[in-house]
């Protein structure tokens, strides 16, 4: 049997880059398809120097609390928050094609919440059907932290329930809340029934990609040293759970999260999260949580909500592990992520140039570092290129005897110093570095809404040209980079496979089909798995290739001394 004109690194390389892509893309198309396939003022403003209290019980009014990042809209009606707008964000406008509409997490009561007593003779209050008159509304000066306190009378006699909602008066997206009754002892037997529930919204360009990273997180204690790990709920498909020894519950979407911190670890939550398949929202999230009182005692319930980006440093300073419900990736994965290409991201972005351009200056920079690794490869396939005529004379020479065949092919390999296995080691090495930034690109939302050039989102996909029809795994539009990243892989793999036939002197055996050609069909495979890719993938792709064409032609030329390999192979 007949050695083939072959570098067989770059074949296991593409067939193990290939199986990553596969798995990688049913994954998501798998979720993405199955979304696709079904189709289900007055305003008041509420300050310190005005409180307004309406005397008409059944008309809902609204008041605020603010500060630099967050605008809270609280409602009479049920006491809840009606709106959340985040002021230093932008929602994609699909009229303009970019970030430009205000954001709100919450708005028009998307986000309800509510307490449920009941007494000895029955007799039920849910706290959404009461009407909330402002208490109290105050700021201390030394915390400079706001207090609205809103109270609803019982409606069945004496004594009455307080929220109490406290912000910072700057940057902090998180809000204090708290829940007290007076003089309802009488009313409460063992505590109350506390639910809430969510429907999340669209924010986002490619609305079936943003529920793809839309999920429920939360952190447990469940072990006996009392050590938190944070799980997580199905983004594809309606799930319910019970969660014992929560400790936070978390409702991710792609750049923005909810998040409930109670006080006091909470027992046992039922969650349950259910998927919209087209509307302006992406999921619903409902849980219910049992409070427990001491008896004849009063209801008291504090906890906070966070209304913010997935900024993996502000998460950071809460110290309650809320950083883990970005989705950087599983395993060494996410390590690769967050202290690798993360903190090489955040140290080119202080240059402050333009995001793409800051893009192709990360890929320099890790190509620069994994230069070793690639020269290692480029030396290796030169090599190997040379000795193509010893390696087919071997063949022919023990074709009846295969284990003479590969004993001598060995020695070979030996004698002019070539191992291999190091073009396998150097492929796998960085396959996890080329999947890795298949999560990175789309959870950074320091790209969110940054353009570069025709790009208007680099955490989406560029579109040129929208077609008017679907294509399996490519989809409906095209993308110019995925376009560019392709025909500059092609002319790589060109290169790089240019010159074997010349040392190929015999017919091949016909029994043994050429696979030549799966070396072209990677540029082929990728442009119609990652179109639909954060454009910032594209980019990074298509300079890493670009500088690959440039390191070949700079080690060929300058690096190799293909006469020394000559003069050691004849001296065999």
């Amino acid at each position: 049997m007949k050695d083939k004109n072959l570098d067989y690194s770059s074949i296991i390389g593409l067939i193990l880059i290939s199986f990553v892509l596969i798995i990688f893309t049913y994954i998501n198309n798998d979720n993405n398809s199955s979304f696709k396939k079904q189709n289900f003022n007055r305003q008041k403003n509420f300050s310190k120097k005005e409180i307004f209290i309406t005397d008409k019980r059944k008309k809902n009014d609204f008041f605020f609390l603010e500060n630099n990042v967050l605008k809270l809209k609280i409602s009479s009606l049920g006491g809840g928050i009606h709106e959340v707008l985040l002021k230093k964000y932008k929602a994609y406008d699909s009229l303009l094609a970019y970030h430009a509409k205000l954001l709100y997490l919450i708005k028009n009561s998307s986000f309800l919440y509510k307490l449920s007593f009941f007494n000895k003779e029955g007799l039920n209050i849910d706290t959404n059907t009461l009407y909330f008159k402002p208490f109290l509304l105050e700021k201390d000066k030394a915390s400079r932290i706001k207090t609205l306190i809103m109270r609803a009378k019982n409606p069945y006699g004496k004594g009455f329930l307080d929220y109490k909602y406290t912000i910072g008066e700057k940057n902090q997206y998180d809000i204090g809340f708290s829940i007290q009754t007076k003089n309802l002892s009488h009313f409460i037997r063992k505590g109350s029934y506390f639910n809430l529930e969510h429907k999340i919204l669209s924010l986002e360009k490619d609305r079936d990609w943003e529920n793809s990273y839309t999920q429920v997180y939360y952190s447990i204690s469940d072990n006996p040293n009392n050590f938190s790990s944070v799980k997580y709920l199905s983004e594809k498909k309606t799930e319910d759970k019970n969660i014992y020894g929560a400790n936070w519950i978390a409702h991710k979407q792609q750049f923005f999260s909810f998040i409930f911190i109670p006080e006091k670890m909470l027992k046992n939550v039922f969650v349950r999260s259910e998927n919209f398949y087209s509307g302006s929202f992406l999921k619903k999230i409902q849980f219910r949580t049992f409070i427990n009182t001491v008896k004849n005692d009063e209801f008291h319930f504090s906890f906070r909500f966070y209304f913010g980006p997935l900024d993996l440093n502000l998460l950071k300073k809460y110290q309650n592990g809320f950083e883990n419900i970005i989705p950087f990736g599983w395993g060494f994965l996410k390590w690769i992520n967050k202290y690798f290409f993360l903190i090489v991201f955040q140290f080119l972005e202080k240059t402050n140039l333009n995001y793409g351009v800051i893009i192709i200056l990360m890929t320099v920079v890790v190509k620069l570092i994994l230069y070793p690794i690639t020269y290692k490869q480029y030396k290796l396939s030169a090599m190997m290129k040379l000795i193509r005529p010893e390696i087919e004379k071997l063949n022919h020479k023990y074709r009846e005897n295969v284990f003479k065949r590969q004993r001598a092919i060995m020695e070979l390999y030996h004698n002019v110093g070539i191992n291999p296995m190091s073009g396998c080691i150097s492929t796998l090495f960085q396959i996890p570095i080329f999947y890795s930034l298949f999560k990175f690109f789309p959870t950074l939302i320091n790209l969110r809404g940054k353009s570069f050039f025709w790009v208007e989102d680099l955490t989406s996909y560029d579109s040129i040209l929208k077609l008017p029809f679907f294509i399996p795994f490519y989809g409906n539009h095209v993308s110019l980079l995925t376009l560019l990243y392709s025909l500059a892989l092609l002319v790589y793999t060109k290169f790089s496979n240019d010159g074997r036939k010349d040392f190929h002197q015999k017919e091949s055996d016909p029994s043994i089909p050429n696979m030549n050609f799966l070396l072209y069909l990677m540029p082929i495979v990728m442009l119609l798995f990652i179109n639909s890719y954060a454009s910032a993938l594209s980019l990074y792709y298509f300079t890493s290739n670009i500088i690959n064409i440039g390191f070949f032609f700079f080690i060929k030329e300058l690096m190799l001394d293909e006469k020394k390999i000559i003069i050691k192979k004849r001296k065999l």
